[in-house]
């Protein structure tokens, strides 16, 4: 039982330094903060909610993962057509 404690104590250590690098580096510019967790917008009419310490975001029913900039980029760049 001790084993397992160490492997999910390791574990949750290693989530609590990737959300903490995930924070530092998520860019608020833009955005509407609703807590140090939750951010969200408006885009293409339609809401985008982001909570940048998992890189997690929901738009449009669906929630996604990963660089939320990107998304936005490609999203806007098709509008734009």
């Amino acid at each position: 039982m001790g084993d397992m404690r160490e492997v999910f104590d390791g574990m949750r250590q290693h989530n609590r330094v990737r959300n903490a690098k995930n924070l530092g580096s998520a860019d608020p510019s833009g955005w509407t903060i609703h807590t140090k967790y939750h951010w969200s917008r408006d885009l293409n009419g339609k809401r985008l909610d982001y909570w940048p310490s998992k890189n997690k975001f929901q738009y449009d029913d669906r929630i996604m993962c990963g660089h939320v900039s990107v998304f936005i980029r490609k999203r806007s760049s098709i509008e734009e057509r």
